[in-house]
């Protein structure tokens, strides 16, 4: 059986990560509009639900706690494709033997980095989670942070315990590290 073989350059490395950063915003772009969508939908089949929310004294919120929810899940879900695909792609560099010593060591770079971030994102999801928020996701970009919080609004106080958190487990700058509520999303 014949082995295809082939040889990743610098700038084939380049042109994966820059794919690999297409694809990301690509789907992230993707689950925005299918949260729209959702939420459109779950506004239109749930308006004598929420009649009934509201007589009862809960409003909307019980309708948006559930459509954010969903925002989470698919962000989640969409997250741990996009990752396994990543590491699949290293994983084929890494494993190919014709792959030169360069491609070789940024792709086991790569490869650490990224599970690296898979834990520090697991991490502290955790921690602002078990600080009261009903949830959050965390993702690392370019030497930035960004938290998307599960709520209509933030008090300086809960955006300040949120920053201590990230910055805590990823010493960066308060400047690198964007907060925004998943209503504005």
């Amino acid at each position: 059986m014949n082995r295809i073989k082939f040889k990743l350059t610098s700038k084939g490395l380049i042109a994966l990560v820059v794919l690999s950063a297409l694809l990301v915003g690509a789907i992230f772009v993707n689950v925005a509009l299918k949260n729209k969508e959702k939420q459109n939908a779950l506004n239109e089949e749930s308006r004598g639900e929420e009649q009934v929310l509201e007589a009862s004294g809960d409003g909307d919120k019980a309708v948006s706690a559930r459509v954010y929810e969903d925002y989470f899940t698919g962000f989640r879900n969409e997250r741990s494709e996009l990752r396994a695909k990543e590491i699949e792609y290293l994983r084929l560099i890494i494993n190919d033997s014709g792959t030169d010593a360069e491609t070789l060591q940024n792709a086991q770079v790569r490869l650490i980095e990224l599970v690296e971030n898979m834990e520090r994102e697991f991490s502290i999801e955790s921690m602002i989670r078990s600080k009261g928020f009903l949830d959050a996701a965390v993702t690392f970009r370019n030497d930035a942070v960004s938290v998307v919080i599960n709520g209509d609004s933030l008090t300086n106080e809960e955006v300040a315990r949120i920053l201590d958190i990230v910055r805590t487990e990823t010493g960066a700058p308060a400047s690198r590290i964007r907060i925004s509520l998943s209503g504005t999303v």
